[in-house]
């Protein structure tokens, strides 16, 4: 039997202890690699709250214009003299009502019949129709001795020669009958002048 040297029998056995020791490092370090590794738990962190943004600053007001600064500093009406203004347009209305109208000038064919009558017929009958020797014509007496402005125009126009002594003229109902003393002027006056004094009997004087 071979005798194996020494030296080659402490070789061997160092490889053995060192081929040992790798095999229990190596176990070692597979079961703590396979094993999770345990993360620190930290807390969610919350999200920080919002800064408030800068109130933005106000505008200055607007300079006032100078005709709205003097209406707000012009002295109010007292409530007192409120209801005086209201009541003044109906005290106006109420004065205005109590002023008598001026005359209203005539003109055209009836100013032609007012001279007329002044000149030719008011001193028979009156100045105002009132009568005198000649029948009263105001008041409406005209009108109901001739109901018809063609009636009466027929009497001032051929007068009481023209219609007869005696006789009836004017509406029947009234009754009368020619006495004398009425001129006949349809000679004398123009149709215009005719035709205006009659409508100044009627109109003016009896109201038509």
């Amino acid at each position: 039997m071979t005798e194996i040297p020494e030296h080659l029998l402490k070789r061997s056995r160092e490889r053995r202890g060192d081929l040992a020791g790798s095999g229990s490092q190596g176990s070692a370090d597979s079961g703590t690699g396979d094993a999770p590794t345990a993360q620190p738990t930290t807390p969610a962190s919350v999200p920080a709250k919002a800064a408030p943004a800068e109130v933005a600053q106000a505008a200055p007001p607007a300079p006032v214009a100078p005709y709205n600064a003097a209406a707000a500093a012009r002295p109010k009406i007292p409530w007192w003299a409120a209801g005086t203004l209201v009541l003044l347009p109906i005290w106006a209305i109420a004065y205005v009502g109590t002023l008598e109208r001026p005359p209203q000038e005539v003109t055209g064919v009836l100013a032609t019949g007012d001279h007329v009558y002044a000149a030719r017929c008011a001193s028979c009958h009156g100045a105002t129709g009132g009568g005198g020797s000649g029948h009263a014509l105001a008041d409406g007496e005209v009108l109901v001795t001739f109901p018809t402005p063609a009636e009466h125009i027929v009497w001032v126009a051929v007068g009481s020669d023209g219609v007869g002594l005696g006789n009836p003229y004017g509406d029947a109902a009234r009754g009368r009958v020619v006495e004398g003393g009425m001129p006949a002027w349809g000679s004398v006056l123009t149709t215009e002048e005719l035709i205006g004094v009659v409508l100044h009997e009627r109109a003016r004087l009896s109201g038509s």
